[in-house]
């Protein structure tokens, strides 16, 4: 009756699919991965490439949002 406690980890969706289109992979595949419930070459290499393209992603915005400041004061 109570709700759950466990935190649900959300991925972005945009590079889970520019991670399934490289590599051929399903999505649940890749979300195991990235959780660590795969082992191997394919799944490191997996969360890799995803932390490459979520730092990217973060410090695109975080340069949007810095250009926009300089913008409107």
């Amino acid at each position: 009756m109570d709700k759950t406690t466990k935190k649900r980890t959300y991925y972005n969706t945009d590079i889970l699919n520019i991670l399934k289109e490289r590599h051929g992979c399903s999505l649940d595949f890749i979300r195991k991965s990235l959780r660590g419930d795969r082992v191997g070459e394919k799944p490191d290499m997996l969360r890799k490439e995803y932390r490459i393209f979520l730092s990217k992603t973060e410090q695109a915005i975080y340069n949007e949002a810095e250009s926009l400041n300089s913008k409107f004061p």
